[in-house]
């Protein structure tokens, strides 16, 4: 089976098996949302599938394949992302932090991607590219700890 085949099936499959369902450990953890950072509570569906809900965005988002749910498993495990509570405003300096975690990552995974002695011009590129996005959402946390701290002198 070629490597397209099995990537539409993969992506088909968007129900998990019985034995393959979410497990419940995932209940009461808690996740960022994509938007706006808020905490968000993790909750199964009816069919055992995670998924979560941002009052403040009004964003749903599911989790419906096997591998998806994995991520999600390892994401939580790594105590790598973070989520806020409270309202948007509140949590910008927390979805910031979690991109900033996320681009580290991507980061780590191209320079692993590269070889010792033949070097890809275009993945070298691209790690500079991550690495300079990374330096600008630095910038921008940066400058909210300083407007934050400006409004406390106020």
């Amino acid at each position: 089976m070629d490597k397209l085949t099995k990537r539409s099936r993969d992506n088909v499959n968007v129900t998990l098996e019985k034995t393959n369902a979410a497990p419940a450990s995932l209940l009461g953890n808690r996740m960022p949302c994509q938007l706006c950072g808020a905490g968000l509570d993790i909750r199964l569906s009816k069919n055992g599938k995670p998924y979560v809900t941002c009052p403040d965005c009004l964003t749903q988002l599911f989790i419906r394949g096997n591998a998806g749910v994995r991520r999600l498993e390892d994401l939580l495990n790594s105590r790598v992302l973070i989520a806020g509570g409270g309202g948007a405003a509140a949590d910008s300096p927390v979805a910031l932090f979690n991109r900033i975690v996320q681009l580290r990552n991507q980061k780590r995974d191209l320079e692993e991607k590269q070889g010792l002695i033949f070097h890809d011009s275009d993945l070298t590129n691209a790690v500079h590219a991550v690495d300079n996005e990374i330096k600008r959402v630095q910038g921008e946390l940066a400058k909210l700890k300083g407007k934050r701290g400006s409004e406390k002198r106020k």
